[in-house]
């Protein structure tokens, strides 16, 4: 109820009746003493005491869960375990088909639920319990979580065929002079290619940004935008997009695409079958 504040959501999870889970919330609320939840027009919102007791609550589960999960054995072929993953798209796009078809092929009653989730958010989901795993960019984590890289990545400058002003290749003046489509998950107007071009003490013209790569790709293919977006990307979906790839026309560090997982979660084997599938997929792309 903590995670999901609506009890028809909460029911459907646990496989239960709306009922019953409203009997539950009742004795639970008689337990401690606290209403627990107070409700609003589209759920219910915790009361502090509930929010008190969430850290102890989900201690309390990693604990049975470590103790159930010691020398436990998952079996592929007959769990009907649901994997919680946070990614972004370039993540999603890159791992999701060949990790679903995986699961499908050594886990046909397993199911794969993929949110939008990134840095901090992530991470603090996983502390949650709220995701198994998470794939994408992390910085600074603690001990708290396990990471490792699974690639890295580097750019391509993408622009539609027949651009009026670009013909076989892409030199820095003209990089700099076109006006540039931007992917930001923050809404932001600044990256990693404005960080290299600081460098250098030269900036570019960023028109628009949009939250997700495969709309840049849509919204250049229709405009006169270039944009520069992870080099996998370009390479997978330039061609049904109609653009051209270029390689940048400046220096752009490449970045890590990294796994992370609670450190509470070393002990899980359905959790460390997951992984091992995932570092494959990992093994394919390069």
């Amino acid at each position: 109820m903590l995670r999901h504040q609506r009890t028809t959501v909460v029911a459907d999870r646990l496989g239960l009746s709306q009922s019953a889970v409203s009997h539950a919330l009742s004795r639970l609320r008689e337990l401690f003493d606290d209403p627990l939840f107070s409700r609003r027009p589209d759920g219910l919102t915790p009361t502090r005491r509930a929010l008190e007791l969430a850290p102890r609550i989900r201690d309390l589960m990693r604990v049975t869960r470590n103790l159930i999960n010691s020398g436990g054995v998952f079996e592929p072929a007959t769990s009907a375990r649901q994997f919680r993953l946070a990614a972004n798209d370039l993540v999603a796009t890159l791992f999701g088909p060949p990790l679903v078809k995986r699961l499908a092929d050594e886990a046909p009653a397993t199911r794969l639920a993929t949110r939008f989730a990134v840095g901090k958010a992530a991470l603090d989901a996983l502390r949650k319990d709220e995701l198994d795993l998470a794939i994408g960019r992390f910085y600074g984590t603690t001990d708290e979580f396990l990471t490792e890289t699974l690639v890295w990545e580097r750019f391509s400058v993408v622009a539609r065929q027949g651009h009026p002003r670009i013909a076989d290749a892409l030199d820095l003046a003209l990089y700099l002079d076109l006006e540039h489509l931007l992917v930001s998950f923050s809404g932001g107007f600044s990256g990693a290619v404005d960080e290299a071009l600081s460098r250098e003490g030269i900036t570019r013209r960023v028109r628009a940004s949009v939250p997700m790569f495969l709309t840049a790709f849509a919204a250049v293919a229709a405009s006169d935008l270039i944009a520069t977006v992870p080099a996998r990307l370009a390479r997978q979906f330039g061609a049904a997009f109609g653009l051209q790839v270029f390689d940048p026309p400046l220096t752009i560090d490449a970045f890590p695409i990294s796994l992370a997982r609670h450190v509470s979660t070393e002990t899980d084997p359905g959790l460390t079958w997951l992984v091992e599938r995932v570092r494959a997929i990992a093994a394919t792309l390069d």
